[in-house]
């Protein structure tokens, strides 16, 4: 990832990436790499493929006792759906 400049679209991808390789056997830095994603790219710059990566991830961790998690669950929630070009809220 040194390649790829931190806070844009496509470093969030590639960050959210790792943290789903990493959920299995470090579940408390998968988080904090979504979190970090989450405090960095405003929402409207996420891509829905991040947003669905997010998504995973939240899913993944939540059945695993970790810090970070409830904190994880909590952001994914509260994201706001992405406007397509017809100003429908994509689910």
């Amino acid at each position: 990832m040194a390649s790829t400049a931190v806070s844009t679209p496509g470093w969030a991808a590639a960050t959210l990436v790792l943290a789903q390789a990493e959920a299995p056997t470090q579940p408390g830095d998968a988080a904090q790499r979504a979190l970090d994603v989450l405090d960095r790219v405003p929402a409207a710059r996420l891509r829905s493929t991040s947003r669905a990566r997010l998504t995973r991830l939240d899913k993944v961790l939540a059945d695993i006792p970790t810090a970070g998690a409830g904190d994880l669950r909590e952001r994914v929630r509260a994201l706001v759906p992405l406007i397509d070009n017809h100003r429908n809220a994509s689910t």
